[in-house]
């Protein structure tokens, strides 16, 4: 620009090309002598002349101090604890409303864990969240419309074959089949996989900035002076120890998600009182909101404390046909779509089993995941019957004993054993649920609770992941919503996060609660449980619902269906499904009474006479 207006010649004298006095020629500029004397000169004539050049330096400087102050804004985080379905639901929503957005997870890696080897069934209910996020089920789950279930007796003597066995499964209607839709079965692994995948891809695209930090442990969250949030956490992983060689360190977030599970240390945090008086209130609650009320309110249900571990069987898994002869040793393929529920030949209270393997789309390249099931008391949990120090050789030998129809050898690799025995499996929880769900400043930060760290229970319904990610789909909505009414404002100044939070409770907190409930008798008596008194409940369970559903057949749909069968139709909430239950039930009780009344009353009357 600058040799453009302005020639200096060889001499350092400046020349005004721009006169239109100059001659053709004079117009034309001049090349600089190419010495260093004249160089030199020439830069000097430039820097002390040049008007140009300094409204171009302004200029400069300038824009470089505009870019230092954007540079120098507030940055917000939003820190996500717990790396299971829930969070990385959660870490996926948040990105558009703040800069940051930090996994914390305990598990030093995203691996196979046999006390965690269970499947999911992804509903209509939680398909809404891998719809609106692109994630396909298809790729790593299998579809089905039904649920079918093949029986394999225990007996190799006896034959099974599909042309003898048929399968056990309800008859749905089409209209049944339409509001119940394509389920996905998929191991719990698979789709942690597939939603890390996800969120990797939208990293790699500039669409998120999400980081994740593993290995690392949280012990309790707490405020800060300015009003928001830190988490503490221990790092399991010695390259994670920061230079001072402290192995307990801290975020400081705006939002603190609590997504880790039964044992959640960030609701235990805000149980404990951490938190200042200012933090628990809430504007839209006439009373005030103590640490109290992250109590956990815990019911029993007749599956709480079974306990549940996973069995890896080999690719390619087949059962043998039985019968005796030369085709007993005939292998029947597995069919896709299809639960199959092994017998075992040992009947005691504490040695009986059932093998359960459920739908799965990959089982050819990583194996079949099997789901083990008992009471407590049971010898699988029995370390003098299950030695963790042999080699997994006495769990062999006693699955070979339970099921001789299969040939462990072919079926389990010999460190699968070793692996089963030392897992020590996780537990069925009570059916429980936090009355809070969440605090906020006035400043614009906040802790939240969705999935298992606000709710639990037993798997009995199989809305596991599927009311987690209902939680993350309404969180979400929330926060549209408030972030709509405050679109004027500043990205950073996080204003409309605290009627996000109190939005997401008012508007969960009935669900949560009918969700419970159904938890608490939707279908807690299918693991076979021996004792006497679960048998009897169990008959009573079963009168129950079928009178239920003859009601149903003869009000022509007057009455509602059971609790469990309602559940079915993904386009009804827990609330509603709920409150036409308890309906029908107390016209039952009043029924009852009523009835009962008019007894003692007519009694009463004959009595006199």
């Amino acid at each position: 620009l600058i040799l453009r207006y302005v020639n200096f010649n060889a001499d350092g004298r400046r020349t005004d090309i721009s006169s239109t006095t100059r001659s053709r020629d004079a117009r034309r500029p001049t090349m600089i002598q190419e010495t260093p004397t004249a160089i030199i000169s020439n830069m000097r004539m430039i820097l002390a002349s040049s008007w140009l050049l300094r409204l171009t330096l302004f200029l400069l400087l300038f824009c470089c101090c505009c870019e230092s102050l954007s540079s120098s804004s507030p940055t917000t985080t939003a820190v996500v604890v717990g790396a299971g379905p829930a969070g990385l639901a959660a870490a996926m929503v948040l990105p558009q409303y703040f800069d940051r957005v930090l996994v914390l997870e305990d598990a030093p890696c995203s691996s196979y864990d046999p006390s965690r080897a269970y499947f999911y069934n992804v509903n209509q209910r939680g398909q809404q969240f891998t719809k609106d996020f692109g994630i396909n089920l298809s790729q790593r789950g299998l579809g089905v419309q039904e649920f079918a279930r093949f029986i394999v007796p225990a007996d190799p003597e006896q034959v099974f074959d599909y042309d003898v066995q048929k399968p056990i499964q309800q008859s749905l209607s089409k209209k049944e089949k339409e509001q119940l839709g394509t389920m996905y079965w998929i191991p719990r692994q698979d789709l942690i996989d597939v939603m890390t995948e996800a969120i990797l891809e939208r990293n790699s695209a500039d669409e998120t900035n999400i980081e994740f930090c593993r290995g690392v442990h949280c012990t309790h969250i707490e405020p800060t002076d300015d009003g928001r949030v830190k988490i503490i956490f221990q790092c399991k992983n010695p390259e994670k120890v920061d230079d001072n060689n402290s192995q307990t360190q801290s975020f400081v977030a705006d939002l603190c998600v609590g997504a880790d599970g039964i044992s959640s240390k960030v609701r235990q945090s805000l149980q404990d009182g951490r938190f200042q008086k200012g933090w628990y209130s809430n504007a839209k609650q006439t009373k005030q909101v103590s640490p109290r009320n992250f109590r956990l309110k815990q019911y029993q249900s007749p599956s709480y404390g079974l306990r549940i571990k996973g069995l890896r069987l080999k690719p390619n898994f087949a059962i043998p046909k039985g019968g005796g002869g030369s085709s007993s040793k005939t292998l029947v393929p597995i069919l896709d779509g299809f639960n199959y529920a092994f017998q075992s030949a040992t009947n005691g209270p504490t040695n009986r089993l059932n093998l359960v393997i459920l739908p799965q789309t990959n089982a050819t390249m990583n194996g079949r995941s099997v789901n083990i099931c008992t009471e407590p008391n049971h010898d699988l949990w029995n370390t003098e019957k299950i030695r963790v120090d042999d080699g997994g050789q006495s769990a062999k030998a006693y699955f070979i004993k339970a099921f001789p129809r299969l040939e462990w050898d072919n079926i389990v690799e010999p460190d699968e054993w070793e692996l089963f025995a030392a897992t020590k499996g996780s537990s069925f929880p009570s059916c429980q649920y936090s009355p809070r769900m969440q605090v906020s400043s006035s400043s614009g930060s906040g802790v939240i609770l969705v999935g298992d760290a606000l709710h639990s229970f037993p798997p009995d319904l199989g809305q596991g992941v599927n009311t987690a990610l209902c939680d993350v789909m309404l969180l979400k909505k929330c926060l549209e919503d408030a972030a709509a009414v405050n679109s004027n404002e500043n990205k950073s100044s996080l204003t409309f996060l605290p009627k996000a939070l109190e939005d997401y409770e008012e508007r969960n907190g009935p669900e949560t609660r009918s969700l419970i409930q159904l938890a608490r008798c939707g279908a807690p008596y299918q693991y076979g449980q021996s004792s006497l008194p679960m048998r009897l409940a169990k008959k009573i369970w079963m009168a129950n619902v079928i009178f239920r559903l003859l009601l149903n057949k003869i009000t022509l749909g007057i009455t509602p269906k059971p609790a469990i069968l309602m559940m079915m139709d993904s386009r009804k909430s827990f609330y509603q499904i709920m409150r036409k239950a308890n309906t029908l039930t107390a016209i039952l009780w009043f029924s009852i009474l009523f009835l009962f009344g008019s007894f003692l009353r007519t009694k009463a009357k004959i009595g006199f006479l």
